[in-house]
């Protein structure tokens, strides 16, 4: 007599092939390539990130000293109105700058020097422990130049740049940003 319906097949067990056992030597290659990669990728974040804060301090020191020249160039402008104006600007990185001329120990965390061809409004303002050395050409006796300094790092590393990269032997310590602005007497 003939079956109707589907054949019926053999269940033939399959032997354990090699591949199947390299799973486990797979898995500790992936791990022994991750330990080996975690320090380059962990540098690399947070250089990214420390790149980051320094760009936001650059420009807003850059803002900052521009305003100064604009406000040091007005006529009338003296140390605490330009202060004033820069004090306001740093503000947004929470750098504190203490309007104080000449510039005295410990006033805060920014020097700012006023330097003008005809010497009238030649100054200090805020923290005079900060060495400040202003970049580019004297000013003529038609203009006037503002240089704001800042340390990039107080003795902590932890403000205004944290200094993330120290343990791997890229300190921002003794490090400092200086910028200035040149512009034409009003």
């Amino acid at each position: 007599m003939r079956r109707s319906g589907p054949p019926v097949q053999a269940h033939i067990p399959l032997k354990s092939s090699p591949k199947a056992s390299s799973g486990r030597q797979h898995t500790g290659s992936v791990l022994l390539e991750f330990v080996l990669a975690f320090p380059i990728i962990l540098m690399l974040s947070l250089a990214i990130i420390q790149f980051g804060f320094y760009a936001l301090l650059q420009q807003t020191i850059n803002v900052a000293t521009i305003e100064g020249a604009r406000e040091a160039a007005k006529v009338g402008a003296d140390h605490d109105s330009i202060g004033t104006l820069i004090q306001q600007y740093v503000a947004v990185n929470s750098l504190d700058m203490v309007v104080v001329s000449p510039a005295t120990i410990g006033s805060g965390d920014i020097l700012v020097s006023i330097d003008d061809g005809t010497n009238a409004l030649d100054g200090t303002i805020g923290n005079s422990d900060i060495t400040c050395y202003p970049v580019g050409p004297p000013p003529t006796a038609t203009e006037i130049k503002v240089t704001v300094c800042v340390n990039l790092t107080n003795t902590d590393g932890t403000f205004p740049i944290p200094d993330l990269l120290s343990s791997f032997g890229f300190s921002l310590s003794g490090k400092r940003l200086e910028i200035s602005a040149m512009t034409v007497l009003e």
